[in-house]
């Protein structure tokens, strides 16, 4: 008795193209899942640098008092009064601060930029055959050119010169936040010492 010839084989056939086929969609599915993951990760850690950027920058401003500037770990106060150099040495002591130091060359550029139009007192004196010092005792390191004969310093919009230091200007007051308040808060009853007028440094004829 002849038999017919199997015809699973065609079954067969259209089962292994079948079984390639949802081999191939499960890679596809794995590599979109893959794609879909790495994507979200990115995102999520982008979103946490703009998270801690946000914060740092916020907690930099909340350290400076109101209308004081925040510029890394320093705050500035712009005045929109005027005086001798000595009288704004004086505002700035009595806000428990001093006439700006500038150390950076990013930190004049940020002074300059936010001073407006009009000429400002910072904290440097010359004096005549000796270099230039800060108010804060550090000797002036030619960090930046310095035009005129005078012998008290400002900035204006080119960079900073010096004049007479009877001549009237605004000023800029700063204070290191993360050394000095911090130790103020920390020593509250503690009364700070050798202020400029107390030790007589803000003297001028």
């Amino acid at each position: 008795m002849t038999q017919s010839p199997p015809i699973a084989t065609k079954t067969d056939h259209r089962n292994l193209g079948t079984d390639e086929n949802e081999q191939g969609i499960r890679d596809k599915c794995k590599m979109t899942t893959h794609t879909f993951i790495s994507i979200a990760l990115s995102l999520i850690i982008i979103l946490l640098l703009i998270i801690v950027f946000v914060l740092a920058f916020r907690s930099t401003q909340d350290s400076c008092p109101d209308d004081w500037i925040g510029f890394r770990n320093k705050c500035y106060y712009f005045s929109e009064e005027e005086g001798d150099w000595s009288s704004s040495r004086h505002n700035c002591v009595t806000q428990r601060a001093d006439l700006t130091v500038i150390d950076t060359k990013k930190e004049m550029e940020f002074l300059i930029r936010h001073k407006c139009s009009s000429d400002h007192w910072i904290g440097l004196e010359m004096t005549e055959n000796q270099p230039g010092r800060w108010v804060n005792g550090t000797i002036f390191n030619k960090l930046f050119p310095l035009r005129g004969n005078g012998k008290c310093a400002y900035l204006d919009d080119v960079g900073a010169a010096t004049a007479r230091c009877y001549t009237e200007r605004k000023w800029i007051c700063n204070f290191i936040y993360l050394f000095e308040r911090e130790t103020e808060r920390a020593q509250p009853g503690k009364r700070e010492e050798q202020t400029p007028y107390e030790t007589g440094s803000l003297t001028r004829s």
